[in-house]
């Protein structure tokens, strides 16, 4: 080898550490990633992609110092590559994050692993000599290979305690045996879980509902080991899914008796490849329904047949008239929706709540028809409607200084972005302005929604700040073919500079919708 072992040991320490910022932030977008190898490679493309410049000059000049290694004299050779072990400090792409990572066990352990896996990586480069230079010249490409090698070696002993989770969450619920809900849906799956929750809690049995979004196998289990407790009655719980069998795995030990889907769409289509196999992957709640269960379900769901074809428990439909319950009729108002509500078993019911949005209100009827088949008066239903909340940033309207807010920004969907239009175009407002990343994981179906959503924001909007210039030009071309003026369309790389150009744009009296704001690992700007 061209140097001594010691002073490989000794740079590849120094290599470490100057990676060590790089490792944190990686760990932090694997995170965010479910720990998915499979997702954590195409968030580095993208990352690497939308800012090129910064990791080619390190590449660069790592490869500068691997030249020089080879022209100094013998002694002074460890010299470019401790230029080289340090470079990521001065040259690397900063992680400028919005939130931070969550160090939990699994995350110590994973950074740990990952960190031993560079020492020895960097150990063997850099004792080949030039070869060294490479390790820290591919900063994120190595650190994003440890990680996933980690994950690799992790696996065992990680699925070893996702087991004894699901164990512990099972035991819970069959000690305090409340009526289990499980909620799954393309969209809409939050806000139906926390309205239903609302509809169904009750001094002498209240109603426990999985927190947040936390609707993955982990999520479900740490909920229901930290939170259920003996006052519970029900428990509603979120079901997500990123692929097959991620469902079947949480009924798994959750055991529903009552099911809810809400939609199946194009969300995550990218994952998923079809809407058919997106309706399979939500079709494993209503398989898991024993016989004298029930499952609450619109009756113009796309992909009804693929959905509903494990189903052996009771179908309750709602949406269309004829079924359980459908909606004849709303009106919105200034701070409320006036809807008018049909039963099959002649029930009318004329509730005020605080909801806006067509898909909000299909959310609250697949809520309502529940708590309706588990007993609670119709009377009550309309009495706690008015006092409803919905999920937060879902079509949530507010007013500071003037303005009003309408907060769509925790996802995006086609359906829900066109509803959030129309809302748009309904708020009483001198000026309306959207505020839109567009969206993510459509597939195939991606470049011709956000096309779409700027077609259709032209015809409502006054102005149009697209943030993302790379991800946001189908909805700029959208615009553009609609005739909108080029002039009200204002192209930002993050929300904080969207933020910058608000007040420019929409001044008291307006109306600002902010549609989507994209998790850290699809941002432009690192």
């Amino acid at each position: 080898m061209l140097i001594p072992l010691w002073q490989a040991l000794a740079l590849a320490v120094v290599g470490l550490a100057a990676l060590a910022p790089r490792v944190r932030g990686w760990t932090y977008l694997f995170q965010l990633d479910e720990y998915l190898p499979s997702r954590l490679w195409p968030t580095l493309r993208r990352r690497l992609s939308s800012r090129p410049l910064l990791p080619a000059a390190l590449l660069g000049c790592a490869l500068v110092l691997g030249v020089a290694f080879a022209l100094v004299p013998a002694g002074w050779r460890p010299l470019p590559l401790l230029g080289a072990a340090l470079a990521p400090l001065a040259l690397g792409q900063p992680f400028a994050n919005r939130a931070q990572l969550r160090w939990t066990g699994r995350a110590r352990r994973l950074a740990g692993l990952a960190g031993a896996l560079l020492l020895g990586l960097l150990l063997l480069l850099f004792w080949a000599g030039p070869v060294g230079v490479l390790g820290p010249g591919l900063a994120d490409l190595v650190c994003v290979l440890a990680l996933s090698g980690a994950s690799a070696l992790a696996a065992p002993d990680e699925l070893r305690r996702r087991r004894s989770f699901m164990a512990a969450a099972e035991a819970r619920l069959a000690f305090v045996a409340p009526l289990v809900v499980g909620i799954t849906g393309s969209y809409g799956k939050t806000t139906t879980k926390v309205l239903l929750a609302q509809l169904l809690d009750e001094p002498e049995g209240s109603c426990f509902a999985t927190p947040a979004s936390f609707n993955t196998t982990l999520g479900v289990c740490r909920a229901i080991n930290e939170g259920l407790g003996d006052r519970h009655r029900f428990a509603v719980l979120e079901m997500g899914a990123y692929r097959p069998g991620e469902i079947a795995e949480i009924c798994s030990f959750t055991h529903p008796r009552v099911g809810v889907v809400t939609a199946v769409g194009p969300m995550h289509l990218e994952r998923f490849g079809s809407q058919g196999r997106v309706a399979v992957a939500k079709s494993e709640l209503l398989a898991a329904l024993p016989g004298d269960g029930f499952a609450v379900v619109p009756s113009e769901i796309r992909e009804r047949e693929t959905l509903l074809a494990p189903l052996r428990a009771r179908l309750v439909e709602v949406g269309s008239p004829g079924d359980r319950w459908w909606l004849e009729g709303q009106e919105t108002l200034d701070s409320t929706t006036r809807c008018r509500l049909r039963g099959s078993g002649g029930e009318a019911l004329e509730l005020e709540v605080p909801l806006f949005g067509r898909h909000l209100l299909s959310d609250l009827l697949c809520a309502l028809a529940v708590a309706v088949e588990l007993g609670v008066a119709p009377e009550k239903l309309v009495e706690r409607a008015a006092g409803l909340r919905g999920a937060p940033h879902r079509l949530e309207v507010t007013r500071q200084g003037g303005v009003t807010i309408i907060d769509d920004a925790y996802n995006s969907n086609p359906e829900g972005a066109l509803e959030a239009l129309r809302l748009l175009g309904e708020l009483p407002g001198r000026r309306r302005v959207m505020v839109t990343p567009g969206y993510i994981e459509l597939g195939a179906e991606e470049e011709s929604s956000m096309l779409d959503l700027g077609r259709r924001a032209a015809a409502v909007c006054t102005h149009v700040i697209l943030v993302g210039p790379r991800h946001t030009e189908p909805v700029a071309r959208g615009l553009a073919e609609a005739g909108y003026p080029a002039a009200q369309v204002s192209v930002v790389a993050d929300l904080g500079e969207a933020q910058q150009v608000l007040p420019r744009v929409a001044g008291a009296g307006s109306v600002v919708l902010f549609e989507n704001d994209l998790p850290d690992q699809y941002l432009e700007r690192p």
